[in-house]
């Protein structure tokens, strides 16, 4: 009989270990099964945040190639106005050599108008 509870006894501790044992890895694996989800939870930020950069980026290269649209309208826009200008000092020497012009034949007139004096 005392082989029996002895034995009996044995049993008891060794599933006993065996169930702490299984315990123990049930522990691990909520562990690791945590540790997966925030590593889960993190790749989700990351790529989130990767999405978002990549539609800043696209912005921005949106804006650049409007920038330089704008500047490439601005330089012709300049190109124009300047040959506009050299054109109205071309035009405005004209009218001073004409109105230098008009002067000499004015007093050309006047010196004759004055010789008509009664």
């Amino acid at each position: 009989m005392e082989n029996i509870q002895s034995s009996t006894h044995d049993t008891v501790n060794e599933i006993q270990k065996i169930t702490e044992a299984i315990t123990d890895v049930n522990t691990m694996i909520d562990n690791v099964a945590a540790a997966v989800e925030e590593q889960s939870a993190s790749t989700r930020e990351i790529s989130e945040n990767i999405s978002q950069a990549a539609t800043g980026i696209q912005e921005v290269t949106e804006n650049v190639t409007q920038t330089a649209e704008v500047a490439g309208q601005i330089a012709q826009d300049i190109s124009e106005v300047s040959s506009a200008s050299d054109e109205m000092a071309e035009a405005s020497n004209r009218i001073t050599t004409s109105a230098d012009d008009l002067k000499d034949l004015s007093g050309t007139l006047t010196e004759a108008v004055h010789q008509f004096k009664v």
